[in-house]
């Protein structure tokens, strides 16, 4: 079991490589477990595996603070209920991510988010539209990686550097 400490920490931890990247969310520990709580549509990443790394937690975070922006509330059934604004909170949180996954050479974060991407891009659930922006995004976030692996050859691995720990 994971305590409310241990998520406020990473909680905390987010938020500074959030703020490092000009980016702040006024979501709270609450928020996070309220949102973890909500029924899915098909099963999820647990609280427990998102903690351990705070660039899940960045995704969390802006997912929860774009859907409070559209006038959602993180009730039960609010992902059943808004699955089209859901995910396009969903995709910015992605981006978002990404973005910083980026700006911190998490090389092996990005590798395996690849994998994510490229599921939601084939998931026929989405309309093709919602499909075009995860291919969007897989491309960006392909030549992210694609960069991060010229800059550093030696570093093809490593998921954490400077900002988040060992590597």
């Amino acid at each position: 079991m994971i305590t409310k400490e241990e998520v406020q920490e990473a909680v905390d931890k987010a938020k500074e490589l959030m703020l490092d990247c000009g980016l702040d969310v006024d979501i709270t520990t609450d928020d996070l477990i309220e949102w973890l709580d909500t029924e899915l549509p098909v099963p999820d990443i647990a609280l427990r595996d998102i903690v351990v790394d705070p660039l899940l937690v960045v995704h969390e975070l802006v997912e929860i603070d774009e859907m409070l922006k559209m006038g959602l509330t993180l009730a039960k059934d609010v992902i059943k209920k808004n699955p089209e604004k859901v995910d396009e909170a969903h995709l910015k949180a992605a981006a978002i991510e990404m973005k910083i996954a980026h700006s911190i050479g998490a090389v092996d974060h990005i590798r395996s988010r690849i994998k994510d991407i490229e599921g939601w891009c084939a998931n026929m659930t989405l309309s093709e539209g919602r499909r075009a922006d995860y291919r969007r995004l897989l491309l960006t976030t392909n030549g992210y990686l694609a960069e991060l692996e010229r800059k550093e050859p030696g570093k093809q691995s490593g998921l954490w550097t400077k900002s988040l720990g060992p590597s």
